[in-house]
């Protein structure tokens, strides 16, 4: 499975945005949602996400936007535990720095993305078990996103059929436009019920074994929380699918705070 399940499913997420200076929200601090990753079939893996309360980053007030990943049984063969944080800043409506854990088959790493609005640059300080940290720059778009808050940013915007959502995502190495499509409503078998959804087609954008056969299929519910229930994509090793198994919901935010 490696990370290729985390990236996965932080596309599925969800976020804020911003009103007359007051926060409006389909969901808030607490919530919870946990799935299951299928590879080839069978289930290999799980992952959380979590939406944090709120918190001090970079100097700013920030909801952190956690996402967990990790291996079951069946993939103990290659063991991963890998951890994904974005802080987001609601009323900016963008993160303002990510880290990214990795434990995968006992060889640990932290990457630590820092986002420059100002210079439109994104800082990378990434280190090892054992060595010393590295520091590289690379060249970001006005209000470029990383995967967590690009996901976040599709929950509280109105899913329309046949609308085309655009944006600019770093991921870790390079940027590139994600555009995000609305295809249509459908019927959908879940863990959590028979569901209408919306069904949406997203670009990837990976090099190596992380490059995508086609495009990423996310299935959104077509009520008010449009709630991320299910993520497809064919990679060159194989299928990976993610399901939705339980839902916990947090503090929804109404423009009154």
């Amino acid at each position: 499975m490696k990370r290729f399940a985390l990236w996965l499913t932080l596309l599925l997420s969800s976020t804020v945005f911003a009103e007359g200076g007051k926060l409006v929200s389909v969901f808030g601090p607490g919530e919870q949602t946990t799935y299951e990753v299928s590879y080839l079939g069978i289930v290999a893996g799980r992952a959380q996400l979590t939406v944090g309360w709120k918190m001090q980053q970079a100097g700013r007030e920030v909801w952190p936007l956690v996402c967990v990943g990790e291996t079951t049984q069946v993939g103990l063969i290659w063991p991963i535990r890998d951890r994904f944080i974005s802080y987001w800043d609601p009323l900016e409506r963008r993160p303002v720095a990510s880290d990214f854990f990795v434990d995968e088959n006992k060889k640990r790493r932290k990457e630590h993305y820092a986002y420059d609005s100002e210079s439109k640059q994104a800082i990378v300080t990434r280190q090892s078990e054992g060595r010393e940290p590295s520091e590289r720059r690379f060249d970001i778009e006005q209000n470029t996103l990383d995967l967590a808050a690009a996901g976040f940013g599709l929950r509280n915007t109105p899913l329309i059929e046949g609308a085309v959502h655009e944006m600019p995502i770093f991921t870790g190495v390079k940027t590139y436009r994600m555009q995000a499509t609305v295809v249509g409503r459908e019927k959908l078998e879940s863990s959590l019920g028979d569901l209408d959804v919306f069904r949406v087609t997203v670009n990837g954008d990976f090099n190596g074994n992380m490059k995508t056969a086609g495009l990423i299929t996310l299935f959104y519910t077509a009520d008010d929380k449009q709630l991320p229930v299910r993520a497809e994509a064919e990679f060159g090793f194989g299928k990976i699918r993610i399901d939705a198994v339980q839902y916990l919901p947090g503090h929804r935010y109404t423009g009154e705070e």
